[in-house]
């Protein structure tokens, strides 16, 4: 692991202080490494401080992993003593303290400043002593100890960890020698070392005749779920069903796909960083993210972002690292103006201002095959760095469904209900014609709670599913659409964005579009796009 020969020559060169930041399921195997890698090749004593025990304590390490804990025979219970414990001790050695900067009742910047002096004291002492601060609570490290102590970041294990972890994990069973582990391997991808070797141990202990395939779907299973617990949502095969519209959008994704072959990366072309689409609510953005996972072949990572807004910077550089991790992957952000959204009367928020620091430099340093679908509903609530070229490839604006796209999403959805219109058309050409121009405006969800609501009308009086013109008036009567209800907002957001974005349909050149007739006479088509 690149860590801990980082590690090595940082205390190799005698750098007092050292920050790592891991998961907390990481901890015994940092331990164990760092006593391997280097205490116990120069035979020095590590001790563990942390908030549980309030005191230092010796570690022993023995066989099978066995970690003993001794005692020191002093006064330090309490953190300060133990720093004081760490400067009075005559004899070099390796000190960890746990969550050092988040103590409770104990101000951060009196540590930084303890910290800080100890840093001096340390470096100007000959005895060979380290400290190193093990966090993983996702605190933010202060200023003046950023500048002044390194930081290292435990990352999770590569393909090849993962391999050797998977032989190490099955080595004890037969059945499994020389066997291809590469789809465990990318089932344990964005887990921790530990978390892989319990995920593991569950499927093998969970069936009776354990089998590659088997071990493969409960692990990722385990994955789905380690994942929910950090408001991420795994979704390993998208199986969206085919909607309406977006022709222009299809096609591009269909070129980026071609992007991602290893003959663009022979002709030095740079991976696809995303897109962002933008438009009314309900217009069919979030269905577009998953049909783009589904056309890329790739699984789709959905991350929650009021729990990015609550966790901040920190907690969203630890997504993308699980992200990065499972890569080839899509990750979805819906409504990502949210991350953004000022929440102190000064109209300013430094926590906001972090993470749009995070995205940023992630977005332009990305060299993952993670393509990046972010959704919104007004393009102006963005801050303008995350819309600048660089940061994503293309800006789509979905708007309301035209009439060719209506009449697509309305078969779609007919064709759930009423077998007759999986074989074709079931109304007229008249009848289209007047459905499509009593829907005008109507978003995809509209559309869809049509034909809903026509179904189960038919239902409840216990009818035959045959659902026509008059049933799907009928419910289109019964319902104020959201243009009517909120049409200045909608306008607005067309305004704004509508111009500056490409457009993710083509303009409808069908026989249902709408024609006007100028001053003079002549008949045309109207675009709406």
């Amino acid at each position: 692991m690149k860590i801990l020969s980082d590690l090595n020559l940082l205390m190799d060169y005698g750098v007092p202080i050292i920050y790592i930041n891991t998961q907390i399921q990481e901890r015994m195997n940092l331990l164990g490494k760092i006593y391997v890698e280097y205490t116990a090749r120069k035979d020095i004593p590590v001790y563990l401080w942390t908030a549980g025990w309030g005191c230092l304590k010796l570690i022993r390490f023995g066989s099978s992993r066995q970690i003993d804990y001794v005692n020191l025979n002093t006064q330090s219970q309490t953190l300060f003593t133990s720093l004081e414990y760490l400067l009075d001790s005559q004899e070099p050695g390796v000190f960890l303290f746990e969550n050092l900067l988040s103590v409770n009742n104990i101000d951060t910047y009196k540590i930084a400043s303890h910290l800080t002096n100890i840093y001096f004291e340390l470096r100007s002492n000959t005895t060979k002593k380290h400290l190193i601060i093990i966090s993983s609570d996702n605190t933010q490290v202060p200023d003046s100890l950023n500048r002044l102590i390194p930081s290292l970041t435990m990352t999770l294990p590569n393909h090849g960890d993962i391999s050797d972890i998977v032989d190490d994990v099955l080595h004890a069973y037969s059945e499994f020698y020389d066997s291809d582990n590469s789809i465990l391997v990318n089932a344990g991808s964005g887990l921790t070392q530990e978390e892989i070797r319990l995920g593991l141990t569950l499927a093998l202990n969970s069936c009776n005749i354990p089998t590659i395939d088997i071990l493969a779907t409960s692990l990722l299973q385990y994955k789905i779920n380690r994942f929910r617990s950090f408001n991420l949502n795994f979704i390993a095969k998208s199986n969206t069903p085919d909607f309406g519209g977006l022709d222009l959008l299809r096609k591009y994704i269909e070129n980026v796909k071609y992007d991602f072959l290893p003959q663009a990366r022979d002709a030095n072309i740079p991976l696809p960083k995303g897109c962002l689409l933008v438009g009314p609510p309900g217009t069919g953005k979030t269905l577009a993210a998953s049909a783009i996972a589904q056309i890329l072949n790739f699984p789709l990572i959905s991350v929650d972002t009021a729990s990015v807004v609550a966790g901040g910077a920190i907690y969203l550089k630890q997504l993308l690292e699980r992200v990065e991790a499972c890569a080839p992957v899509v990750l979805y952000f819906d409504e990502l103006d949210k991350l953004f959204a000022a929440s102190n009367e000064s109209g300013e928020d430094i926590s906001s201002r972090q993470i749009l620091g995070a995205l940023l430099t992630w977005l332009q340093d990305k060299t993952s095959m993670v393509f990046v679908v972010a959704t919104l509903n007004r393009l102006d609530a963005l801050p303008p760095e995350l819309t600048r070229v660089g940061r994503f490839d293309e800006i789509f604006y979905v708007g309301f469904p035209q009439a060719h796209e209506r009449k697509q999403i309305l078969m779609l959805h007919l064709a759930r209900f009423d077998e007759r219109y999986k074989n074709g058309d079931v109304l007229t050409t008249k009848g289209w014609r007047i459905i499509l121009n009593q829907t005008v405006n109507c978003t995809g969800a509209e559309l869809a709670q049509i034909v809903e609501k026509a179904a189960r009308a038919l239902f409840y009086q216990g009818r035959e599913m045959e659902i026509g013109l008059q049933e799907l008036l009928e419910q289109r009567e019964m319902m104020v659409p959201l243009y009517i209800r909120d049409a200045d907002r909608i306008l607005a957001i067309e305004n704004r964005a509508k111009y500056i974005c490409h457009p993710a349909s083509s303009v409808d050149t069908s026989e249902f579009a709408p024609v006007t007739t100028s001053f003079w006479g002549n008949t045309y088509l109207v675009p709406s796009q």
